[in-house]
């Protein structure tokens, strides 16, 4: 399950950008009839993503409370993990509000004003819009390269993830496509099926590998 979340996540999110940033965006003459189900597709893609992307998350925060030295390491990952679950909530909700537009629309000309309404609610455009969704992958990043430094993961896929997550947060097409393809490799290497730490002996004496 931990694993499929770990290959999920990442391959759903590119889905969700692929969809957007090729389909939906470049062609604003498409016809409603297929229109709306790619906008659908997308935000579902982008959904599923988020959702395993909790689940990473989880793992990760985890795998550093446990790997954790002291109390005050222990206190940092768990505000590390909160804030990465604050931002992908916001991330998903964010998604949730698109589809609930795209619903309530009956053409691509009326999204604008149905999306207007919304974020004109207090707190929606600064909590679902604003710069709080780029925790989700922020969190995972930090946690991440902890894991590795606790050798509860191997280093490269920690490394090459922080600037895939810093690509996606952009904005822009061709960087979130990068970043999408380059964390469909950087998060399923995050998991392994024994851990990198030395295994101990029977007196509980750790035994070099």
């Amino acid at each position: 399950m931990i694993r499929t979340a770990f290959f999920a996540a990442p391959f759903f999110l590119l889905l969700g950008v692929l969809g957007m940033k090729l389909g939906w965006k470049p062609n604003p003459d498409l016809d409603w009839t297929v229109a709306l189900p790619l906008w659908t597709a997308a935000h579902l893609a982008y959904i599923i993503g988020n959702l395993a992307m909790l689940a990473v998350l989880a793992t990760l925060w985890t795998w550093t409370r446990d790997a954790a030295r002291h109390r005050a390491e222990r206190i940092a990952v768990g505000v590390i993990a909160f804030a990465g679950l604050v931002g992908t909530v916001a991330m998903t909700g964010q998604m949730v509000i698109d589809l609930i537009v795209g619903f309530r629309a009956g053409a691509r000309s009326e999204m604008s004003a149905i999306s207007r309404s919304i974020h004109e609610l207090p707190g929606f455009e600064t909590f679902f819009y604003g710069a709080v969704p780029a925790l989700g992958l922020a969190g995972v990043a930090l946690l991440a390269l902890i894991a590795a430094a606790r050798r509860q993961m191997p280093v490269w896929p920690a490394v090459v993830f922080l600037p895939a997550s810093v690509s996606i947060g952009t904005g822009i097409t061709a960087l979130m496509i990068i970043g999408g393809l380059t964390s469909c490799f950087a998060l399923p290497a995050m998991v392994r099926p024994v851990p990198l730490t030395a295994p101990a002996d029977a007196g509980g004496v750790a035994v070099a590998p």
